[in-house]
């Protein structure tokens, strides 16, 4: 090896070093979340279309829930399905019925202080898993993405 070779390498190896280096920063800067835990890399890839919502209300939905003794209570939901089409908000209207139906299949056989004591996202997960349940019996996808508990009102 003669001294042409060895700094032919060395200065091979400088550059790739300065580059590598300055990569590692570019990228780190790149990658780095801001305060919104967004970065660079994920606007890239964000849609920069408003997302279309629609609601479908379901207003006045009575359970009646198992009281202590021979007393019955009552529970009224107001329900409000997310849909994010038009087509889905219309097939989650023609599907009300069978939405209501598992609501009260869900509620009615339970015990009325079991329903008191859940929360607000407890029951909102039930009923989710409820409309699956029931979404999947007749072989169809839930048309809605949410359900939003707008009124509980006990009895």
């Amino acid at each position: 090896m003669n001294a042409k070779t060895i700094i032919f390498g060395l200065a091979i190896a400088l550059i790739t070093a300065v580059l590598t280096a300055g990569l590692t920063v570019v990228g780190t800067h790149v990658l780095r979340a801001d305060g919104k835990g967004e970065n660079l890399l994920t606007n890239l890839f964000k849609s920069s279309a408003p997302q279309h919502v629609e609601f479908v209300e379901i207003k006045n939905l009575l359970i009646t829930l198992k009281g202590k003794g021979s007393a019955e209570r009552y529970l009224l939901l107001e329900l409000n399905l997310v849909a994010l089409s038009a087509d889905n908000a219309k097939t989650a209207q023609t599907m009300v019925p069978a939405i209501r139906g598992a609501t009260v299949r869900l509620l009615s056989g339970m015990d009325y202080e079991a329903v008191r004591a859940l929360s607000v996202n407890e029951l909102h997960d039930r009923l989710m898993a409820a409309y699956a349940e029931k979404f999947a019996s007749l072989k169809m996808d839930v048309p809605f993405n949410d359900v939003i508990i707008s009124k509980m009102v006990f009895q």
